[in-house]
């Protein structure tokens, strides 16, 4: 009864030393993986959630900081290891989301292409006010 036991206990030992070194290299490849995938003008954040646009990164030496551009004309540098892709910016642009576009919103933006921005939220305004008041209207006609 003792000798299964210990072989039991062999068994569990090996099986958890298998199983964490695995996972540490698969862990290792996907980490070579992102960082490969770093290229500049790619969306990027750091570990502390600074979020930015990589200017400059040496996927093979990680001891050389990475540039990043956080703001036109600003730029900051980073240790390489803070430096992450940013998942949220990546899925936003794999998104069709702005592709279908109402034939309403088309004409609007067509009549004011030239407008400033101050002007078309005016405008904006101006029209939900048009609207409620015509809805108040027909309240008080009924």
């Amino acid at each position: 009864m003792d000798i299964i036991l210990l072989v039991v206990a062999g068994a569990l030992l090996i099986f958890m030393f298998w199983s964490s070194s695995r996972r540490r290299k698969k862990m290792q490849a996907d980490e070579e993986s992102r960082q490969q995938a770093l290229t500049p003008g790619t969306p990027v954040m750091t570990r502390s959630g600074l979020y930015g646009t990589l200017v400059a990164f040496d996927a093979d030496d990680l001891t050389k900081r990475a540039v990043i551009a956080i703001a036109p004309g600003v730029e900051i540098e980073v240790h390489a290891q803070t430096v992450t892709l940013d998942q949220e910016s990546l899925q936003a642009e794999d998104a069709d989301e702005y592709d279908e576009v109402d034939e309403a919103d088309e004409e609007f933006v067509e009549d004011d292409e030239g407008a400033t921005l101050e002007e078309q939220i005016f405008d904006d305004a101006r029209l939900d006010d048009e609207q409620t008041s015509d809805e108040t209207d027909e309240r008080k006609n009924d």
